[in-house]
């Protein structure tokens, strides 16, 4: 500092001394070039010091005598090999049972709008809406008074063919007697044979007559043509009716039990489906947002696979004497078709989904995870049947997202799970993992270590 400053005070102390010599004149110099090389002697000063000053914490080098860089270079890697906590599991053989499920919607098996067959008025409703009704329970009662006149007449038609043939029967059984003793001839006894035939038909006319006017008549009485549940009552005493196909319908008839549900299965899944049903029956459940079960069986599954989504519609039957599902409500089916013998599973949780399809990772004898492609062919019971996968290998249960291919894995303890838990790529790690991280990563953001770590330690050491 010294030798960088002297000139330049010889230079101020040479030119002050000649002024003085040279003009006496010169102590009126303005004070402010005075000022100005004072400030560019302090600015020296300055730069000077700070040159010759240590470089601070950035130039130490670590206590054990080797370089920043080195010694960070070191603990990155360290860090990057630091083995992984997991939990494992192994693949095994198992008979799953087969089970296809579906979304189905529930529908009635049996369902009707009642509609009168000829025309009338509304005498007397019989029933009340919501009622549980049986078949050939009395729903409506029409004016029946023109039909009850005209069943009469046909009563006395009947009663007059009757009379009419019995006299026909006595004049050919009398004609015969004759006949046979020659005493008419024999084309009187065809002209009575006639007649007889005659009245015959006429009586079967008569009679057919009277059936006619008896079924007009038994429409002025509606009844029930099944078990069902009555809908909305659309008609009242009074009402006048008609039987043309644009009038409404006096009441919804429906089956509540069994009722229906129709679904539709992937295509991948009806050779189980169809393999099932040339065994026996079909059984399946249907669950309801209550969790209420409805057992039932499979009654129809149809001729054709929609091209469109590529399914087949398939309809059952449930038992629902509890009344636990209404037509048009969405349920959840489980179709019972059989098992897949000799089955690879695992946890349906140790798969995971990789950029290229489902993947497991597998744990060699060096504890170094690689990855597996496997191909996922269910999930069923929370167990995922895959292809691709002997049994008895050891895979990784949970951790995997954290992994990579070649990466050191360490078994998680029992204890591990009692402790706290920290966050490490959006999984849960183990308290101690969790601290190891903190004190790793705390030399590089130029805090010490004791400090990092919070608490009272790091609070006494600041002090």
């Amino acid at each position: 500092m010294q030798d960088d400053s002297l000139p330049l005070l010889r230079l101020l102390t040479i030119h002050s001394h000649g002024a003085s010599a040279d003009n006496a004149e010169s102590s009126l110099m303005p004070r402010y070039t005075l000022a100005l090389l004072l400030s560019a002697v302090c600015l020296l000063l300055s730069a000077c010091q700070n040159k010759n000053s240590p470089a601070g914490p950035e130039a130490s080098a670590p206590a054990s005598g080797e370089s920043r860089p080195a010694a960070e270079a070191k603990g990155n890697a360290g860090r990057g090999n630091r083995p992984q906590i997991v939990t494992t599991t192994t693949s095994r053989i198992e008979n799953v049972p087969l089970l296809l499920e579906a979304q189905g919607n529930v529908l009635a098996l049996d369902e009707v709008d009642v509609r009168p067959q000829k025309s009338g008025m509304i005498t007397q409703i019989h029933f009340k809406e919501g009622d549980e009704v049986r078949k050939g329970q009395l729903l409506f009662s029409l004016d029946a008074r023109d039909d009850e006149a005209n069943v009469g007449k046909a009563a006395a038609g009947v009663a007059s063919a009757e009379a009419a043939l019995s006299i026909a029967q006595r004049d050919l059984k009398r004609s015969q007697e004759l006949s046979d003793k020659n005493f008419i001839a024999p084309s009187a006894l065809d002209t009575t044979r006639s007649k007889a035939d005659t009245a015959i038909a006429n009586l079967t006319q008569a009679r057919a007559a009277l059936e006619q006017a008896r079924v007009s008549q038994s429409y002025t009485r509606i009844h029930a043509p099944f078990d069902g549940r009555a809908g909305l009552i659309n008609v009242r005493p009074g009402s006048l009716v008609t039987s043309t196909s644009t009038a409404g319908s006096l009441v919804k008839l429906t089956r509540m039990n069994p009722i229906g549900v129709t679904f539709s299965l992937p295509e991948r899944d009806v050779p189980a489906l169809l393999d099932a049903m040339r065994k026996g029956p079909v059984k399946l459940s249907a669950s309801t947002s209550s969790q209420d079960k409805l057992p039932g069986e499979v009654i129809f599954v149809d001729s054709n696979v929609d091209r469109a989504s590529g399914t087949l519609l398939v309809k059952a039957k449930l038992d629902n004497s509890k009344r636990s599902v209404w037509p048009g409500q969405y349920v959840s089916v489980k179709v019972e078709a059989g098992s897949i013998p000799d089955a690879t599973v695992l946890p349906a949780q140790a798969v995971i989904n990789g950029p290229n399809g489902r993947l497991v990772y597998v744990i060699d004898e060096e504890s170094t995870a690689q990855a597996k492609p496997v191909e996922l062919l269910r999930i069923a019971s929370e167990k995922a049947v895959i292809k691709g996968l002997p049994a008895g290998v050891k895979v990784v249960l949970e951790g995997g997202q954290n992994l990579r291919p070649g990466s050191k894995v360490t078994e998680a303890k029992s204890g591990d799970k009692g402790e706290s838990r920290g966050k490490r790529g959006g999984k849960p790690v183990s308290g101690e993992a969790a601290r190891e991280a903190a004190s790793s990563a705390a030399p590089q953001a130029g805090i010490p270590q004791n400090k990092a770590a919070g608490g009272s330690s790091g609070k006494a050491a600041a002090q």
